[in-house]
């Protein structure tokens, strides 16, 4: 997760929008590294950011959390590898028990 998604989701738990100066604190940044960041992110369309300095998040904003949701729970090669070996040995772990 990048830092653009990571100050993405931040907005998105703070019910859609948020000061710069509440971003910075829960990102643990300075006030203008985190503004210089949602400006970035403004100048995209993901946020919309005004002169009160609030970021509201946009559609396109809340559509790239999904994608970076989705992103995160394709497993890997070696995870399908291991789920398919699971599916594999159950039925013979399962069928040497005896049923009662």
């Amino acid at each position: 997760m990048t830092m653009d998604d990571e100050v993405l989701e931040k907005i998105r738990i703070e019910g859609g929008k948020a000061h710069v100066q509440r971003v910075a604190k829960l990102m643990n940044l300075g006030f203008d590294y985190a503004r210089s960041i949602l400006y970035s992110l403004g100048r995209r369309d993901f946020i919309d950011i005004g002169r009160d300095e609030i970021a509201v998040l946009t559609d396109k904003g809340k559509e790239r959390l999904e994608k970076e949701k989705q992103k995160q729970f394709v497993p890997t090669a070696s995870e399908q590898e291991i789920a398919a070996m699971d599916r594999r040995m159950k039925p013979y772990r399962e069928k040497d028990e005896p049923i009662l």
